[in-house]
């Protein structure tokens, strides 16, 4: 990272509307950005090209733009770090993807690029969730044997690039907060299990880590998990009640 400035950042995909624990989210990087004079960037993560749609992508900026969480870089206030579509970023990961591969971090596998896990323990601290320590290369990643019905552990090196050429969020997310200078990562404590490899991503290209923070999640009084079926789960619901934006970010 080229600067101590803070810069945090708010990376929806575009594959439905704006939900009230992704506009959290975003308020939180806002307002960590705000209170250290730093800067908020907005990126849209539209590599799923079977769900993304722009309907979702509008639905989003305008959901944000409704909350006040206006951004310094992203959609409409272009600069060096961008584009801001990952879309739009493939020849930026290609570059990245060839330094892996000089250093002999990743293989193929029946046409998809897997990266290479360490086999030593990755620890790190979360501002929020405390200390961390995990071993990629035992845990494995999970998958599904259908005809036993069992969850079964399977190639602990994921896969970075589909067959097809694609990249996959791992990877073009720890790219795109190494180029764009993200100096603090704060997202939803569902995601604290990909940040081991986040962070494998990070050493092995040489790059700083950025400080990671995990939020809770927004829960249902029952204790489940919002869903998008439910009441007040999309921040259009609460424009179409006539909720004031203040009283949402509040």
């Amino acid at each position: 990272m080229e600067s101590s400035k803070v810069r945090t950042r708010f990376a929806p995909s575009p594959t439905g509307y704006l939900h009230v624990g992704g506009a959290r989210t975003a308020l939180f990087n806002w307002l960590f950005a705000k209170h250290n004079d730093g800067e908020f960037i907005l990126r849209i993560e539209d590599t799923d090209h079977e769900r993304n749609t722009e309907e979702s992508c509008d639905e989003i900026l305008n959901g944000l733009k409704w909350l006040n969480l206006d951004w310094n870089e992203g959609p409409g206030k272009e600069s060096s770090n961008g584009p801001f579509y990952q879309s739009q970023r493939q020849s930026i990961y290609e570059e990245h993807l060839k330094k892996l591969e000089r250093s002999d971090l990743v293989y193929e596998d029946n046409g998809a690029i897997r990266f290479k896990v360490p086999s030593s323990d990755i620890g790190f601290h979360d501002e929020i969730c405390g200390p961390q320590n995990i071993n990629l290369s035992t845990t494995g990643n999970r998958a599904w044997d259908k005809e036993k019905g069992i969850e079964i552990e399977s190639n602990p090196d994921f896969i970075i690039r589909r067959p097809d050429g694609t990249f996959l969020f791992h990877f073009v997310n720890v790219i795109d907060d190494i180029e764009m200078n993200i100096s603090h990562v704060l997202r939803g404590e569902d995601h604290l299990s990909n940040t081991p490899k986040h962070i494998a991503l990070f050493n092995a290209l040489h790059c700083p880590i950025p400080v990671f923070a995990h939020i809770p999640l927004i829960l249902n009084e029952d204790g489940s998990k919002m869903s998008k079926r439910d009441a007040g789960a999309g921040i259009e619901w609460y424009k179409n009640e006539g909720f004031l934006a203040e009283s949402v970010t509040n």
